[in-house]
């Protein structure tokens, strides 16, 4: 694998240099990647996000970088200004925060294709896809639009990532009554008491259920995720923001 991802490195340089002589170097890294005009002036909220950040540097030499890291590498910012970018591995374009940068000096440029492509709007963690959708639905609705997208609700198999989804798309705080929660995947629907993922059917092997849940009260068989990492059953029929998972294409 090392031998494998050296020479993949020496392959990609010799081709960058040889190509880009006599080229100019936003053109060259435009034509590597695709350039974004906007990205709604945030920057990805949490420090996973970046793989590497790069001193005195240049749009063409950090282009080279990521290429050389397909697998953790799917697009670059570059700093005009201090001559620095950032490796990333999330699309700042759906990931945000409250710190804003002038994008008259940022540029982001973004793999659009190659093994583990995600779709516009989705955000890879790992091997697969994650979309947050910011419209409320019932938890069916949410499902279907899921399985539409080629996904489905999100499964969330361990404490990493369900930490990673929370830090990712979930705002620190908020009015619980509108925005805490967010439909997942789990659900008890077939059988009371026994929850599982819609994604396979399978029984759900990690939970991570807030004190005294899941009650079933009222007939809550469907499941929600909070900004604490908790989990929540409620009834399928409430509208709530959902996230949607799907494998890396």
């Amino acid at each position: 694998m090392i031998v494998r991802s050296f020479k993949m490195a020496i392959f990609v340089s010799l081709a960058i240099t040889r190509w880009t002589q006599g080229q100019d170097a936003g053109a060259v890294v435009s034509a590597l990647m695709k350039k974004h005009a906007s990205f709604d002036g945030n920057l990805p909220r949490t420090s996973a996000c970046y793989v590497l950040e790069i001193d005195n540097t240049s749009p063409l030499e950090c282009g080279s970088q990521c290429l050389t890291r397909p697998d953790v590498c799917y697009g670059i910012l570059f700093n005009r200004e201090r001559e620095t970018c950032k490796l990333i591995k999330c699309n700042p374009a759906f990931v945000f925060t409250d710190e804003k940068f002038d994008t008259g000096i940022w540029e982001l440029y973004w793999k659009e294709n190659g093994p583990g492509y995600c779709k516009a709007g989705w955000v890879r963690h790992e091997e697969h896809c994650y979309f947050f959708n910011k419209t409320g639905e019932t938890w069916m609705n949410s499902k279907k639009m899921c399985e539409d997208n080629g996904g489905s609700l999100v499964s969330i198999r361990s404490p990493t990532e369900n930490s990673w989804i929370v830090d990712t798309f979930l705002p620190a705080s908020c009015d619980r009554s509108k925005c805490c929660d967010y439909w997942i995947g789990g659900n008890d629907l077939d059988v009371e008491g026994t929850f599982t993922w819609t994604s396979d059917n399978s029984t759900m092997s990690f939970v991570n259920w807030h004190p005294g849940e899941p009650n079933d009260l009222n007939n809550e068989d469907c499941v929600l995720l909070c900004t604490n990492k908790n989990w929540d059953d409620r009834t399928c029929s409430e509208v709530w923001q959902f996230i949607c998972k799907a494998p890396v294409m």
